[in-house]
């Protein structure tokens, strides 16, 4: 065992032959309703559902080789030779079987008789105990390595700082104990107590962690034994193979060595050949990796999210391609898929859309940053850099914040981030303020009302309310606060409602609502109409010919959703939607285009779904509860301790705050009207349901039976004969057993006027046998049409066929007629006699 992807093999084949299951990788992006971060960031994440007892582990035995990213070492990475963004962490997994003896036993066989590291340079460390927790040192860990040989001055103890994990608050957590390898006293301080984690030097790396989850911990800071005990472990990968490979920096391992081979033989600058050269290769070395993991996984890049974080560091990468020459960095996205392809089967497929994408961001890039560079080396002096100038090579010259600070403080200058906050917020205002001084009047309307107003729009669209406050406006418009109101405002991707108000007793005093705002828990309505004061009873009404299509838009949006990812996979989330009551539409993160196939399996999964007629669960939970129920969430958008879940059981759960249908079934037909992209990794289908959907396919069945209806009637009606030709040869006509038998040559003619020709002599002289052949261009046609009396006596199909292998060719056709060709022309009167033969031998 020496590369980095024998490691990764050893170790997952190691634990797969003592009873663990081989898992592949999660993805990069946490799963559904986790926004604790945002990407995966050690290979215990993904098991936590498991080890929380939210979900079934696939197996109680598990081993991993999960990749993972870590964001706030993004601007460490080419500084040093030890920080990376993304790496690989192998880990072994048990859930309730074997315990700290299991897993002390596991690592230390895999260390010595696989890794076959010097025992002598191995240390290990351990929980030196916590009186808040009430624990001592962990005597079973200590006693369990003393037994299997580590001599005791090498076990250390250590405080919970170090040697305790847990999630960050209440929940599962345990003492751990690291395995350190020892990089020999050169490498140290010289002060005696240097030993693992020390503070003065980097002698000794951890390179694995067993963590014993064994407690529960409560909020008061004590613990208390779990009912079931689970192991957790992770060795990082990259500082496994260092250790192996013998080299104090993870960039000086084969796999990162085999990327700067390529990043030298393109710029033709190599790895040590300068400092700059160096940071250059670490940088675009781990952000290759990095960069083409993400897009594996279905992020692209965007100024918010993970999407900023792709670009930040592919940004950051194509910055230092252009200190030392290369060009077109998306290549490198090409050198990674070869050298992982093996061990994550999930990046071949999609080799080419993942260059598509960084290809473009490239593009986009280089537009700008020639310019924006010219704009920082005018920046240089002793000042800082202000915010505002910050901010303009971010909006206008594509820098990521980041990389302007890393850049100037090359160079020794400040850059006023605070400023750079400042410039963005004011920005972000001014984007918003498109229509801000109606909704500003309408928030300052709402203050000053006494009231909130209760929305009853999930349960009631026609409401005997009053108007609590009213505010007149120019043009004939008011804004009005009701008590009790059944207008949805626009939220969530559904449009605000249409409706009206008219006053109670007085049906023609009627005002029609132009828009609905949302006020957190709020709204104020503006109306175009008259008649209306503060007190009124008024009738509120929604109809339902604009609310229940918006409803069944809603749910099949959800249908929609469900039925992408299981058609395309996890990768498809949310970019967008527009429910409204004529169609909808939905935004979702996929990189190409889908296929004829895949649209019908989508369409047709959905109703499949209605057919099926499931019930459509609307409640209120903590959002707690519904992250351990899987409802998803959409990324970025801030959720309250409640939250609204829409649930089609068996099949989607959401938080949603929408108007819903009752069952599936009151969706209605489903069509899909397109598909397109709308940007780089996201497309966007519209469709359309219930009433409007049926109206669609009834217009479709129309047109269907117009067009079966003409082509019925173009195949009844008579062939047109054409008039005879003066100059076509009249038949050579004979009677032979009561058939007029005409075989004949007519050259010139192509193979449909020979064939018009047939159909006049056998309707001119029926009952007949007619056999028609034609030179033309160096080829021949040949025709037989019988009357129906002579194919039941003889097929026109095989006399034609015995007629063209003597030209050379071949034919077929019905036995009443039939159709070859042929290359020969000068046998064509030998093939005309063959027929004749054939018919008087059968009449």
């Amino acid at each position: 065992m020496r590369t980095t992807a024998e490691l990764r093999e050893g170790f997952l084949s190691f634990f797969e032959e003592r009873g663990h299951l081989r898992c592949p990788s999660y993805s990069l992006v946490p799963r559904a309703g986790d926004d604790s971060t945002l990407l995966t960031t050690a290979g215990m994440h993904p098991q936590m559902p498991f080890f929380l007892g939210l979900e079934t582990p696939p197996a109680l035995l598990t081993a991993t080789s999960q990749k993972c990213f870590r964001t706030v070492d993004i601007d460490e990475v080419g500084l040093d030779g030890h920080h990376l963004t993304f790496f690989e962490m192998l880990g072994n997994f048990s859930f309730g079987q074997y315990f700290k003896e299991g897993a002390i036993a596991f690592a230390t066989e895999f260390v010595r008789e696989h890794m076959r590291l010097d025992w002598d340079r191995v240390w290990v460390t351990v929980h030196a105990g916590d009186p808040q927790m009430r624990l001592g040192p962990d005597e079973v860990a200590i006693d369990l390595w003393t037994k299997i040989g580590m001599p005791p001055e090498r076990i250390v103890p250590l405080p919970t700082s170090e040697n305790f994990w847990s999630v960050g608050g209440p929940g599962p957590c345990g003492p751990d104990s690291e395995i350190y390898w020892d990089w020999g006293p050169k490498h140290g301080c010289g002060e005696p107590d240097c030993a693992p984690a020390c503070t003065r030097c980097d002698r000794f790396l951890e390179f694995w962690n067993l963590v014993f989850m064994e407690y529960e911990l409560h909020a008061d800071g004590t613990v208390s034994p779990l009912p079931k005990q689970n192991i957790d472990t992770g060795m990082g990968l990259e500082r496994g193979a260092a250790i192996l490979q013998d080299v104090r920096s993870v960039y000086e391992t084969d796999g990162y060595q085999q990327i700067m081979e390529w990043i030298a033989a393109a710029s033709g600058v190599a790895y040590g050949d300068s400092p700059a050269a160096t940071k250059a290769h670490r940088i675009l070395a781990d952000h290759g990796r990095g960069m083409t993991f993400l897009v594996g996984d279905g992020v692209t890049p965007s100024n918010e999210g993970r999407g900023y974080v792709l670009r930040r560091i592919f940004r950051r990468a194509v910055q230092q391609a252009q200190r030392i020459g290369l060009q077109d960095v998306h290549r490198l996205s090409g050198v990674v898929v070869e050298q992982m392809a093996t061990a994550y089967p999930e990046l071949e497929p999609r080799a080419s859309e993942i260059e598509r994408v960084l290809r473009q961001e490239e593009e986009r890039f280089l537009e700008t940053l020639e310019r924006g560079l010219k704009l920082f080396e005018e920046l240089e002096s002793d000042e800082p850099i202000s915010g505002e100038q910050a901010f303009t090579l971010a909006a206008t010259y594509g820098f990521p914040l980041e990389l302007t600070v890393e850049l100037a403080e090359e160079r020794g200058q400040a850059v006023d981030v605070d400023g750079y906050t400042v410039a963005m917020e004011r920005h972000r205002e001014v984007s918003r303020a498109t229509g801000s001084g109606e909704l500003q009047r309408a928030v300052d309307f709402a203050r000053a009302a006494d009231f909130e107003t209760e929305f009853v729009g999930y349960v009631k669209t026609d409401v005997l309310t009053q108007i609590g406050a009213l505010e007149e406006l120019e043009d004939g418009h008011f804004l009005a606060k009701l008590r009790e109101s059944p207008f949805y405002p626009a939220g969530g991707g559904q449009v605000t409602d249409a409706g009206t108000i008219e006053l109670d007793g007085d049906p023609g005093t009627v005002a029609e609502l132009v828009e609905a705002y949302r006020l957190d828990g709020d709204q104020a309505l503006l109306f175009r109409g008259g008649g209306f004061a503060a007190g009124d009873r008024v009738r509120a009404l929604v109809p339902t010919r604009v609310r229940f299509p918006t409803m069944a838009n809603h749910t099949g949006t959800h249908l929609l959703h469900q039925a992408l990812r299981d058609e395309l996979g996890e990768h498809v989330r949310q970019a967008g939607s527009a429910v409204r009551p004529d169609k909808l539409r939905f935004d979702f993160t996929h990189d190409q285009a889908l296929t004829a196939e895949q649209r019908d399996a989508v369409e047709r999964r959905v109703n499949e779904l209605v057919f099926e007629n499931r019930p459509v669960h609307v409640f209120e939970t903590p959002i707690a509860e519904a992250r351990k129920l899987g409802a998803t969430m959409l990324f970025g958008e801030k959720y309250g301790d409640i939250v609204r879940v829409v649930e089609i059981p068996g099949y989607s759960i959401e938080l949603c705050g929408g108007t819903h249908v009752r069952s599936s079934a009151e969706v209605g037909p489903f069509v899909l009207l397109s598909e397109s992209s709308v940007g780089a990794g996201v497309r966007r289908v519209e469709a359309v349901t219930s009433g409007a959907a049926w109206a669609l396919l009834d217009e479709r069945a129309r047109e269907l039976d117009v067009l079966r209806g003409e082509v019925e009637r173009l195949r009844k009606a008579p062939r047109p004969v054409a008039a005879p030709s003066a100059d076509l040869p009249e038949a050579n006509v004979r009677a032979e057993g009561g058939v007029n038998l005409i075989v004949q040559p007519v050259d010139g003619l192509d193979a449909d006027a020979l064939l018009d020709l047939s159909d006049r002599y056998k309707q001119k002289h029926a009952p007949a046998a007619v056999v028609l052949g034609s030179r033309e261009d160096g080829k021949v046609h040949l025709v037989a049409n019988f009357d129906d009396g002579v194919a039941q006596k003889v097929s026109a199909s095989d006399v034609v066929r015995s007629a063209a292998a003597i030209v050379g060719g071949g034919g077929g056709g019905r036995p009443t007629m039939a159709r070859a060709g042929g290359k020969d022309p000068e046998k064509l009167a030998d093939a005309l006699a063959e027929a004749e033969r054939l018919i008087l031998a059968a009449l």
